[in-house]
C-alpha cells in the first residue's frame, strides 16, 4: 500500500471550510472492542465531527478472515462511503495474508488495511516511548500499563494519548526507515496505523478546500 506523508496535526475545529459540508463516511472492520474504542477516540479528538466512523463487525472478536468476509458481503448492498479499512493484529492472522492481498487488489481505491505487529497496544505505546520493548501481545499490554496504569482493553482512552498522535506517527516512521515495509504485512514490531492517519488527514484536507 502506498504510503502518504502525515501532515502536522491541527487542533480540533481547525478543519473548517466555507459552508456546511456533509460528514465523511468511513467504514471500519476491526478485530475487537479495543480497536473500535481507539478509532472513535482518534476521530473525535483529531477530526471532530467531520468524519462518521461506521463499524462493520460482529459483536465478538473476529479473525482477519471474518473481517474480510464481512466487508465483502456488506459492501455489496451498503454504502462504503470513502472507503473500507480493516484494522487487525498479526497475531494468528498470518495464515489469512493471501486473502487480505486478494481483497486489497480487487478493491483497489476503496479497500485498505492497517496491520500492527504484535497488537494495538504496540501502537499505543508509541505515544509514550520511542522504541517499545514488546515481543508479544502480553508484553505490550504490560509495558503500556506502566504509562497507563488503569488501561483495560476495550475501555476509554485518555484524550492526552490522542494529542500525541503526531509524535507516535513520527516515531513509527523513524522505526520503519530501517525495516522492510514494502509489502502489505508489517515486519516485526511495526504498525501501519500511520497510513490510516495520513489517509484521513488527506481526506479532510481535500474536504476543506
Amino acid at each position: 500500500m502506498e504510503r502518504a506523508k502525515t501532515r502536522p496535526r491541527r487542533r480540533r475545529g481547525q478543519y473548517r471550510s466555507k459552508g456546511r459540508l456533509p460528514k465523511e463516511r468511513v467504514v471500519f472492520c476491526v478485530e475487537g472492542e479495543s480497536e473500535k474504542v481507539y478509532i472513535r477516540a482518534l476521530v473525535e479528538g483529531r477530526y471532530g465531527d467531520a468524519i462518521v466512523p461506521v463499524f462493520w463487525a460482529r459483536k465478538r472478536e473476529s479473525s482477519l478472515r471474518n473481517l474480510i468476509e464481512t466487508a465483502r458481503r456488506r459492501a455489496k448492498n451498503e454504502d462504503i462511503g470513502r472507503g473500507v479499512w480493516i484494522l487487525c493484529d498479526t497475531d494468528q492472522n498470518d495464515v489469512h495474508r493471501p486473502m487480505l492481498e486478494d481483497w486489497l487488489e480487487k478493491g483497489r481505491g476503496n479497500c485498505y488495511a492497517a496491520v500492527t505487529d504484535p497488537c494495538l497496544e504496540y501502537w499505543l505505546l508509541l505515544h509514550y516511548v520511542d522504541s517499545p520493548h514488546c515481543g508479544n501481545a502480553g508484553a505490550a499490554q504490560d509495558e503500556l500499563k506502566k504509562h497507563l496504569p488503569h488501561y483495560v482493553k476495550g475501555k476509554a482512552l485518555p484524550r492526552a494519548l490522542i494529542h500525541e498522535t503526531d509524535r507516535a506517527v513520527r516515531r513509527e516512521r523513524m522505526r520503519q526507515t530501517s525495516a522492510d515495509t514494502s509489502g502489505i504485512w508489517p515486519g516485526h514490531r511495526c504498525s501501519q496505523i500511520p497510513d490510516l492517519i495520513a489517509w484521513l488527514d488527506e481526506l479532510i484536507e481535500r474536504r476543506c478546500k
